[in-house]
Order: C-alpha cells, then structure tokens, then sequence
C-alpha cells in the first residue's frame, strides 16, 4: 500500500464509515482535530477502523504518539508501519533492551513504573514552567486564576480536591463529567477557608435565561479590576475556540470581562491557557444553550494567607488512600456492558459511548503534579525525582486511552459471547494495572505529606496521621 492508498483510506473510513460533517475540509495538510473536528474519542475510532478494515498494525504506545496532529503526519506513520520501518525500530530497541543496553525512556508508554521508584530525572526547576500552568478542571482553574497572581498564596495546594473529584455514572452506565446534579459546594467552601475568598452565586436556576443573562451584563458594567465574573457556557457553540475535546455540548467556565468596544467582551479561559477577544453576541448566544447553568462572582480583595492547618486538613479531605473512584467507575460501566443483566437496557455495542468523555475526566489526574509540587517546594527537597514522578503520573493518564481503545474493540463484538477472553482479561488487567499504580502515587504523595506536616507543626499541636492513611498504607 502507497502513501497515496494510505490517505485515500484515511478518507475512505472518515467519509463513509464515521461520517464526519468536516470532510469537506480534508487534505493532507488537515489537523485532525481543529480542521476535521476529531477530538481524542474519535482520532481513536479512525485508528481503530483503520486497524480493522484495512490490517493495519498500531502497537499500544502509537495511541500516545503525537503522529495524529494532521492526516499528512498519520499518513506518515502508517506508511513506515507499512514499509517495515518502524517495525525494525521497535525490534532493535527490544534487542537492546534484552541484551543489557540503557532502555529507551517509558514516557507515554505503559511500560510498568508503578513499583519502581523514581530516578534522578532533571530538576523541578528546569519544568517549574511546564507544571505551573497544568490545567485539570474547568471551575478549580477559574477560581485560582486570581490566587496565582498574589505572591501570598499558593494555588496548587488547591488541586488536591481535583485528582479524585466527583464523576457521573448515569442509569444507562454512561460516564460523564457534566451533570445537573453536580454541585461545587466542597470546592467553594475550602475556597474559604483556604484563601478567604467568598464565592457568590448571580446566576439562579429559578429565572430564565434571558434574566439571568441580564444581570450578567449589570455585573459586567463598569466591574473594578478586583472583581471576577465567572460563567458557564457552551464551548460548543463557540467554535473558533479551538478545543481538543470538541464535545457537543461541552459545559465550561471562563471568566469575562467588557472591553472599550461594545459589541466585543475579553474572554479568559484559564483552563484552556487561552484568552482574547470574543464578539460579545457568540459569547451570549454560547450562554443561552439549554446544556449550561451556573455563574459566580468573586473578589481579589479578600484574600488572606493559608493557613497550614488548613492546607492539612484540606489534604486530608481529598486524599482516598484505599480507593481510586475513577478506576473504579470506568471498571464497574465495563462490566455492566460485556455482563448485561437481561433486565437492562444496556447493551455491548454501546460500551464506546459509554466511555467517550474519559479523555475529559482522566486528565484530572495531572493534580497529582500539583501536590507533589507544592510540597516539594515546601520542603525544599532534592529535585532529582520530581519529574520521574511527573512520568508515572502521564502513565496513569495516558493508560485510560489504553483502556478506552480496548473498550471500543470490544463494543465491536457481535455479542457477549462472542468478545475474545484475551482481549477482555487484557482491559481489566489494564484495570489493575490503574489500581497500583495510582496507590503508589498516593502513598508517595502522603509520606511528602507527612514530612511536611513534621515542619510545620510541632510538640502537642502537631496534628496525628489520619486512622484512614494508617490502616490503607498498614
């Protein structure tokens, strides 16, 4: 198969089995995901049919490989898997691996970290820029927006509620980030208690639209500079905000602002590392979907220095030392699906949908970056293992894309019966596999934790270690 055969395939599977609205758009120089509008879920789908309807071969770790930024860049990829290139590589580097040779680096791979510990990697210097700005959750990087301005405080402390936030699990088994009855009640209260900060709620759910959007705009006239307004809008109807997601819809978080010009507002989206002007009418229009509700405001004047009683109570209330909820749900919507009860409306072939926003949810676990790095500054610990830390942690997130492609594999079967018990033993392996590996990223966290805990608190005041961490660790 030529380069020319490879891209006609690509186009083949993307019109005709995948119908995608965008196709008009493509050509070899398309990005897969601002151009053709695939976010991960669907890059994945076009792998898969790939995989499926024409033989070709994607090892595990491709699915991590940047090689899926545009159709010229996979077209690329899958002709040296075609050629044989990149099939000797592999072979060459297992050879080497075999006969003693340094081992190529396992980021992005799920070679198994779990149980090793870190070695010396670099500084936290040296990626203090790159896990500054992680962005995790829409509403936490909103609200911390502010806080990472003042040279008072410390946001990241404020992400450990986020690497085991709440997730949805609907009747039907579907997983979803997003939900009605999904309130941000623990997250606003340790806003004040961490930072002082009061949280006001303008947008009321027993009004319309339309008046809820009207006070919008009085909280917008003439705003001091120490006021936030944050709203939740649809990122779908927004789209020249390129997004990875591409969700429909897509409920979000920015703040706004007014600008010199009345017919355009300055958008902010800390989330998305992303800010500039946006037509005012488009931002209102992505307000008034029937998919989003919710808004705050919030002043910069009120903050005050963290307490460490806080920051350790705080900890003690997001760390989960004997569970991992996400693994957990992700588990429990497999089985529900390749075990369906006779009286259930869940069915095999809807096990793809089922999982489609892990993407969304599983890179929440980069918080865990966050908390290694407050305390690591904290403490002012050696460096040399903090970003052999940062890896393990890509290897818990890039693990559920593992997972996920799986899934999808199996929700191509004809019936229950008929899923290969290879591949279903190979998913719940990757399961377990989950499991250790974020219990060994906790335990770490919390013997930093209790380091710093030692630093902080002294004689009778000192607080004890926590009855859950004892007996999870014992």
């Amino acid at each position: 198969m030529t380069r020319t055969d490879i891209i006609s395939a690509i186009h083949q599977v993307l019109r005709e089995t995948m119908f995608i609205p965008q196709i008009d758009a493509f050509s070899e120089t398309a990005r897969l995901n601002e151009d053709l509008y695939l976010d991960s879920v669907l890059i994945l789908e076009l792998i898969l049919n790939l995989e499926t309807d024409f033989g070709f071969d994607i090892p595990d770790d491709a699915l991590t490989k940047d090689d899926f930024d545009t159709v010229a860049s996979l077209a690329e990829f899958l002709n040296k898997r075609v050629s044989g290139d990149a099939v000797q590589q592999e072979e060459q580097a297992q050879s080497s691996i075999e006969s003693g040779d340094e081992a190529p680096s396992a980021q992005g791979t799920t070679n198994d970290t779990t149980n090793k510990e870190p070695a010396e990697t670099g500084t936290i210097a040296e990626v203090a820029e790159e896990f500054e700005d992680i962005k995790v959750h829409c509403f936490v990087s909103c609200i911390c927006e502010m806080i990472k301005a003042d040279p008072r405080v410390d946001h990241r402390p404020f992400y450990f509620g986020v690497w085991d936030a709440e997730v949805v699990v609907s009747d039907d088994f579907k997983l979803s980030y997003h939900s009605d009855t999904i309130n941000h009640d623990f997250f606003k209260a340790w806003y004040h208690t961490l930072y002082g900060v009061e949280m006001h709620a303008w947008f009321n759910d027993q009004t319309d639209k339309a008046e809820n959007i009207h006070t919008l705009l009085n909280l917008l006239d003439g705003k001091s500079k120490q006021r936030n307004v944050m709203v939740m809008l649809d990122m779908y109807r927004l789209p020249e905000r390129e997004n990875k997601f591409n969700q429909n819809p897509f409920p979000h978080y920015v703040l706004l602002e007014e600008t010199d010009d009345p017919t355009t507002w300055f958008m902010t989206d800390p989330d998305f590392r992303w800010e500039g002007p946006l037509s005012k009418d488009k931002i209102v229009n992505s307000i008034e979907s029937p998919a989003v509700s919710g808004g705050y405001y919030f002043d910069s004047t009120d903050i005050i220095e963290t307490p460490d009683q806080a920051v350790h109570d705080y900890f003690l209330a997001c760390i989960k030392p004997d569970n991992n909820p996400m693994t957990d749900v992700v588990r429990s919507i497999i089985n529900a699906h390749v075990r369906p009860d006779e009286a259930s409306e869940v069915s095999l072939s809807g096990l793809s949908d089922a999982l489609k926003q892990i993407p969304v949810l599983a890179i929440r676990k980069y918080a865990y970056e966050h908390g290694f790095a407050f305390f690591w500054r904290a403490l002012e610990l050696n460096d040399d293992d903090f970003e052999a830390w940062c890896v393990v942690i890509e290897t818990l997130v890039e693990t559920y894309k593992l997972i996920q492609y799986r899934a999808m594999k199996i929700a191509k079967s004809e019936s229950p019966e008929a899923i290969s018990s290879d591949l279903l033993n190979e998913v719940f392996l990757l399961l377990d596999q989950q499991d250790e590996r974020e219990r060994h990223i906790k335990k770490h966290l919390i013997e930093v934790f209790e380091q710093w805990k030692a630093t902080r608190f002294s004689g009778s005041n000192a607080p004890q270690k926590a009855q859950q961490i004892e007996e999870a660790f014992a």
